[in-house]
């Protein structure tokens, strides 16, 4: 009976697996050959026994203090918990944590590669244990439909496990281990039906570490064995098929700036890129082409890094702008990050030099120089030792240029230096849609000097808080506009759902995670960005764009135009900070950690400003606070009180609340950025005339007037000293790696 059941399943996986469409390369025959193969395994070897010595040695002494009877655990059928937290919330199905299963097939690779690196039966010995009991735990907990791990990553190392160490294995060794990791890597995928839960099956815009990953070192660990080789070749076909579309799909993604698949830090920069990489050294192996050169978007990577990079004083990791679903306790990232720029190195020093270089002087900002320990195997492939030379530090240092549009994200990354006092922001506009971890903050900016002062707020906690599709990933977290629609539904977002109705409505905020970038420009004096909204908002606007200037070295002015659909819709101004307000007619103030923040407003002009937030109040949300978990909030003040700054997951904001029953509204605001020494703002002056809403600034005895069309097309003029000319209407092209 169980025979049937397998036949019928394999014959419902063959019927269901991708279209090939891509022809398959030739593959080279014999083991290994996934990360390394007969050919180059002298060299990674006298690297580990060189220039890697210190990995080397770190990895001896790991398997040396692994057990010799490994035994797995969690393998049973998973307890689904529907519970309700503190805050009233209730942990979904799916968002049920689920204890992961204890498997070992990092550490069956690790024995592997002592075994390789040393000749010591022992340690081949423990791989074999490793890989048995990983491969039993595998077999057990799918057939209790319980998911091994959100992650690939144990079982593709167990698959390595097996190509590093079949040479010593003996055909019935070999079969006894190849025939049921063929088995479970065909149950887990979603062709299968049996709908495991909390079991990312994964496509070609997410990470990419699901099980659809498992395909492609599946098929070529099992590749001409002998064994099951037409499931074999059937994976390896539908593999390698599945790995160019994420290839394809990162790379368009990336365009001609960099970055890849989504607009968040800690997945673009954490986990993500082990796709490409492990494909990229698994197809080399394999095949012997380095193919990361016919995807010359993903060799950009160092260029996003660089420029979302608010290089502080307090060096070691990146310090970024929290956009995306990152996390606020820090907001700073890069455990990896060393590493990944090691591999962009490897891979793209040919083909993108410039790149290269740039990469290699990012890599001496960080503290912890090595690889994480996710693929043992890494140390051993990659050179790391080319340090950059002075002259291009200095060229990173010195770089010239204020501001750098990524079209394919939508991120504008602004900054009048790179240094501990520079003055540092992010625009978000123009985003296409459809990018993983992206929020709803079209239009949104934040700016750093000496410390975050606007912030993007909210978190997400223990991904079982109402904070997290509530309140973190909606309009009302960021520092844009609002427009109240009576009855608007909740737009989705990821996150447990609230059994409350009266949560599923929407707080003024966006519909949609798309806009249209429709100018921008960069040059000496200034950085223009102007962005029509009406798509992120949806029918209750007819007019929607915000325009931004940030006037070197810290001066910003944001200038909107909203008319709703229906003039009773109010509309509301927000600017987020981790610390209360002073605000004093026109004008807010707030300090944060050695950095003060002015924002002056003058339109409206009968505006109402009021503070939100304090305890009890922080996420407020209509009538309700959406609180972090209680747990999470006080790890993150821990830390902040640590290290003396932080925790940025907000606390307060300003409403700048326009007239009621006002169709058509201009906000108008010009902000700076200072020290907390700072006595005063900018001198501003604000005038108006028949066409224009104006400012006029002195920045360094050098005169400016920005003039905004109040109705019409998006634009205006600006005047410097005797010269004015209009502001830009389309964007300026920017590509590769531009300092000046």
């Amino acid at each position: 009976m169980g025979r049937k059941i397998s036949l019928s399943l394999f014959a419902a996986f063959l019927a269901c697996t991708t279209v090939f469409s891509q022809e398959l390369p030739e593959i080279r025959t014999g083991h290994p050959r996934m990360f390394f193969n007969a050919d180059t395994w002298p060299e990674v070897n006298k690297r580990a026994h060189g220039r890697a010595r210190e990995a080397l040695d770190k990895l001896l002494a790991d398997v040396d203090k692994m057990t010799d009877n490994p035994v797995a655990e969690n393998t049973g059928a998973p307890d689904m918990q529907y519970g309700r937290q503190a805050d009233g919330s209730i942990i979904s199905n799916g968002h049920s944590p689920i204890v992961e299963v204890k498997e070992f097939g990092k550490e069956a690779a690790k024995c592997a590669l002592a075994w390789r690196f040393t000749g010591d039966d022992e340690y081949l010995q423990k791989a074999k244990k490793m890989l048995g009991v990983s491969i039993a735990a595998y077999t057990e907990a799918t057939a209790n439909r319980r998911p091994v791990n959100w992650y690939s990553t144990g079982r593709i190392l167990a698959l390595c496990a097996y190509d590093w160490i079949y040479e010593a294995l003996s055909p019935e060794e070999r079969r006894g281990y190849i025939v049921p990791l063929l088995e479970h890597v065909r149950l887990v995928q979603g062709s299968a039906g049996l709908k495991i839960p909390r079991q990312p099956d994964g496509n070609k815009s997410t990470g990419f570490y699901g099980m659809a990953s498992l395909l492609w070192y599946a098929g070529l660990a099992a590749y001409g064995d002998g064994f099951d080789d037409e499931l074999a070749e059937t994976f390896l076909k539908d593999g390698y098929q599945k790995e160019i579309e994420m290839l394809e799909y990162r790379n368009e993604s990336a365009g001609d700036d960099g970055g890849h698949s989504t607009p968040a830090l800690n997945y673009a920069g954490g986990a993500y890129p082990f796709a490409h990489f492990n494909f990229f050294h698994t197809y080399l192996s394999a095949t012997g082409k380095n193919i990361a050169e016919d995807y010359p978007g993903l060799g950009l990577f160092p260029n996003w890094v660089w420029w979302l990079w608010i290089h502080d004083d307090e060096k070691g990791y990146v310090r970024h702008h929290g956009l995306g679903d990152i996390y606020h306790d820090t907001n700073v990232h890069g455990y990896l990050l060393w590493g990944h720029m090691a591999q962009y190195i490897h891979f793209f020093k040919n083909s993108n030099p410039e790149a290269a270089r740039l990469a290699s002087v990012l890599m001496t900002y960080f503290k912890k120089q090595q690889f994480d320990d996710t693929f043992p195997v890494y140390p051993f492939l990659i050179e790391t030792s080319r340090p950059a030379s002075e002259k291009d530090v200095m060229k990173v240092e010195r770089a010239s240029l204020k501001a750098r549009y990524f079209e394919s994200f939508g991120q504008l990354f602004m900054r009048s230096g790179w240094g501990p006092e520079a003055t540092y922001c992010s625009f978000t506009g123009g985003t296409p849609g459809g990018m993983q971890h992206k929020q709803f903050d079209e239009g949104s900016f934040t700016i750093y000097k000496y410390d975050h002062l606007a912030l993007d707020t909210g978190e997400r906690g223990k991904q079982n808080d109402l904070n997290l599709r509530y309140y973190y990933g909606q309009s009302v977290a960021h520092n844009v506009f609002l427009v109240h629609k009576p009855g608007e539904k909740l737009p989705f977002y990821w996150g447990p759902k609230s059994d409350r109705p009266e949560d599923e409505f929407n707080y003024g905020g966006m519909t949609g995670v798309s806009s249209d970038m429709v100018g921008f420009e960069t040059g000496k004096d200034f950085t223009y960005a102007a962005v029509d909204l009406a798509k992120a908002y949806g029918d209750k606007v007819t007019e929607a764009t915000r325009q931004f200037v940030f006037v070197y070295p810290n001066y910003f002015i944001v200038y909107d135009r909203v008319t709703s659909s229906d003039p009773s819709y109010n509309k509301e101004w927000l600017l987020h900070m981790k610390n209360k307000p002073v605000v004093k007619g026109n004008l807010t103030r707030f300090d944060s950690h050695g950095g003060r923040l002015f924002c002056e407003t003058f339109l409206p002009q009968d505006a109402r400003i009021e503070k939100v937030g304090g305890p009890g109040h922080e996420f407020q949300v209509g009538e309700r606070n959406f609180e972090i978990n209680p747990k999470v909030m006080k790890k993150y003040q821990q830390t902040a009180d640590r290290i003396g700054r932080g925790p940025y997951t907000g606390a307060w904001r300003i409403e700048l609340k326009a007239p009621e029953n006002q169709a058509e509204v201009r906000f108008l605001n010009v902000l700076t950025a200072a020290s907390s020494a700072a006595a005063h703002q900018v001198g501003a002056k604000y005038s108006s005339d028949a066409q224009y809403d104006c400012i006029t600034l002195t920045v360094k005895g050098k005169k400016m007037t920005f003039r905004f069309n109040r109705t019409g097309e998006i634009g205006g003029t600006v005047t410097i000293g005797k010269q004015t000319r209009a502001l830009v209407d389309k964007v300026q092209p920017q590509a590769g790696i531009i300092y000046e």
